[in-house]
């Protein structure tokens, strides 16, 4: 996959989980074991992380399309899935998730830092190729 298809597939798929999260928190919520009328209540949490993606995503997708920097926002989007990580991976080994829910939630946001991590790395190594040659790599 070249580096332009990594920004692009970082930049729509995460634009799309933050559309999910802000327009359909209480399902996503829900499907942590969460009873209707706590998800109903608390559905502005997942609003926010909802906004927070789609912001990283529209403006990846921005930078990458308008010939922008894109490091800025891959970075941005690596920081905030680690944290993710993190915080489902603790919540998930102190029973405060579903086994099976906080596993797949915790491998998802682990594939989000991972797809800007070797994002990031591509796009370094195509930029030392590019300096050591003075040519744009192939």
């Amino acid at each position: 996959m070249t580096n332009r298809a990594q920004i692009l597939l970082n930049s729509l798929a995460r634009s799309a989980v933050g559309l999910t999260a802000l327009t359909r928190p209480v399902p996503i919520i829900r499907l942590a074991g969460v009873d209707r009328v706590t998800a109903e209540k608390i559905a502005w949490i997942a609003r926010l992380a909802g906004i927070r993606d789609l912001a990283l995503g529209l403006g990846l997708l921005h930078a990458h399309t308008t010939g922008g920097k894109t490091q800025p926002w891959l970075v941005a989007g690596l920081l905030s899935d680690t944290a993710d990580t993190a915080v489902l991976a603790h919540a998930t080994a102190h029973h405060q998730l579903p086994a099976a829910y906080g596993t797949v939630m915790t491998l998802a946001a682990g594939s989000g830092a991972a797809l800007a991590t070797t994002t990031l790395t591509t796009e370094r190594d195509r930029h030392r190729t590019q300096e050591q040659t003075g040519q744009p790599p192939r």
